[in-house]
């Protein structure tokens, strides 16, 4: 078995599965886990800079370690999980607080890919922004967002330098004449809910999210998360995250943060396309893309759960031809406007067929 690059990193904190009968979830606590996009706000120290000119923006293709052919080319200080720019109105960033926030931009539940279509775009819609809501969950400090490592998946490669990062933060500061809130590096979790309890506006669009402590008993805890659990699905939520308030916030995915949910993320090749239709309940695709066609595990899957967006065709000439074949598969060649063969992309589903086909399976995400 190959040892695990001790180097290696994540831009952010990520959870492990909690894995009933193994996890003790104990003393912990807990919160609904979003159905939204992750996020991560620098004070708004980068705000106005030149994306280039960040040391932890991502502006190199992972595939060809060439310059990215789009970078959105100034900085807003909010970042994807993948180290991009989004691309925020000024009122929205101007509520901010000047320190560091993990948080995750939500629209609301089952609404991810509402969310994700208004903060991908190159310029924010300032009312559609109004619908989105920033739920924080962290304050890190600078030493672990920063710390030295090596950031490397499908979406993101970087060699993170906790020299060129503070050097680049501390001369932000002193041309903005601003000065980020100390966060000390061993503040636990615990801690950095009580920091951001004066810090937020906590108003209905940034606001600390809602964490409840888990009673000390095994068997009291266990039940206490199947009904919290229950509860968020009965409402239209999609799991529970379970947090050790002792631990402290790390660039990695860590046992300390874990996700509870009846749903399974998993991730597929893009092979082809099928065409959409018009059908009686309502549908009208036709000339669109139908479905992404997935090679998942050597399988066949026909994926949905695209936007309007997502789904246009790269070249008229493919529109055309799928207006005229509905619910047919593209000819060879065919290319989206977001998606290409070859693309990898994560989705989410319910269970496995019997033939090992995922059930109920939606976009979630390129990877």
């Amino acid at each position: 078995m190959a040892k695990r690059d001790p180097n290696r990193r994540e831009f952010l904190q990520l959870a492990k599965t909690f894995k009933m009968g193994k996890n003790d979830p104990s003393g912990l606590l807990i919160s609904e886990k979003l159905d939204g996009c992750r996020c991560f706000w620098d004070g708004g120290v980068s705000r106005g800079c030149p994306t280039d000119t960040v040391p932890w923006a991502n502006i190199i293709d992972p595939k060809t370690g060439d310059r990215k052919k789009k970078i959105k080319p100034i900085a807003s200080g909010l970042w994807s999980r993948y180290g991009n720019p989004i691309m925020a109105p000024d009122w929205f960033l101007n509520r901010l607080p000047v320190m560091f926030l993990d948080g995750e931009l939500f629209a609301g539940r089952g609404n991810f890919q509402f969310c994700r279509s208004i903060i991908s775009k190159d310029v924010p819609d300032d009312e559609a922004w109004r619908k989105i809501a920033f739920p924080i969950f962290g304050a890190p400090s600078i030493n672990q967002v920063f710390r030295d490592g090596t950031i490397k998946n499908t979406n993101f490669h970087l060699d993170m330098s906790f020299g060129r990062a503070t050097t680049f933060l501390a001369n932000r500061c002193r041309e903005i004449a601003t000065d980020l809130m100390p966060i000390h590096q061993d503040t636990t979790f615990e801690g950095e809910l009580n920091i951001l309890q004066s810090a937020l506006p906590n108003d209905e669009l940034v606001y600390l999210h809602r964490h409840l402590f888990l009673p000390g008993d095994r068997n009291a805890a266990e039940k206490a998360m199947n009904a919290f659990l229950h509860e968020v699905l009965e409402e239209g939520g999609e799991g529970a995250i379970l947090r050790d308030g002792g631990a402290i916030w790390t660039p990695k995915r860590v046992s300390a943060l874990l996700k509870l949910k009846p749903f399974t993320d998993d991730a597929g090749i893009v092979t082809g396309f099928t065409s959409g239709r018009e059908t009686s309940k309502g549908s009208k695709l036709r000339g669109l893309i139908g479905a992404l066609i997935l090679d998942y595990n050597g399988k066949r899957l026909e994926l949905s759960g695209l936007t309007d967006e997502e789904r246009i065709f790269l070249l008229d000439a493919d529109a055309k031809w799928a207006w005229e074949h509905p619910g047919d598969e593209m000819p060879e060649g065919t290319q989206g406007r977001y998606f290409k063969f070859g693309d990898k992309v994560e989705f989410r589903y319910r269970e496995l067929s019997d033939a090992g086909i995922p059930k109920e399976a939606r976009f979630l995400r390129p990877v």
